[in-house]
């Protein structure tokens, strides 16, 4: 191969590799922790709490509750251990003919709280299809200065007859 080649190559590769670089502002962590699952007859749980020292983000829940026929109450929580920049909880209703696979989102929630300790979102009653089964998943973030704590939650499906 002749240089001319050579250093067209090495240009082609140092401009694909500048042009998929990216500039990163925050850093971004997912801390240690532990899910408990709980399900009642109408109603499931997801609460996910952190164990390691000195991080920011403290627990995290979802839960999805069984309103009057028809209807769903959902539900996120995320708590940091002090005030923070930021908190921020997202959950998701989702969907599914046999509990199993095929999920759907239906509709979501966002909450967010400033220079607090907590931040959550519900749906209300909200109208659902029966005969269907249905999950909650939740977004859990903490955002102080240039770090971001993050962490996911979902329920067990429930069944809405």
């Amino acid at each position: 191969m002749g240089m001319k080649k050579v250093k067209t190559a090495f240009s082609l590769i140092a401009l694909l590799a500048l042009g998929c670089s990216q500039t990163v502002f925050a850093e971004e962590r997912y801390p240690a922790g532990y899910h408990v699952y709980d399900v009642q007859e109408d109603e499931a749980s997801d609460t996910w709490y952190g164990i390691a020292r000195g991080n920011y983000l403290q627990a995290g829940i979802a839960k999805l509750k069984e309103g009057k026929t028809g209807y769903a109450i959902c539900s996120g929580t995320t708590f940091a251990h002090k005030d923070c920049d930021q908190l921020y909880v997202r959950i998701y209703l989702d969907q599914s003919d046999n509990g199993t696979s095929g999920w759907w989102t239906v509709d979501y929630w966002t909450g967010r709280a400033y220079n607090e300790s907590v931040a959550t979102t519900d749906s209300g009653s909200y109208k659902i299809t029966r005969d269907k089964y249905y999950s909650v998943k939740g977004v859990h973030s903490v955002f102080q200065g240039d770090i971001v704590e993050t962490t996911t939650t979902c329920t067990d499906a429930l069944y809405f007859d």
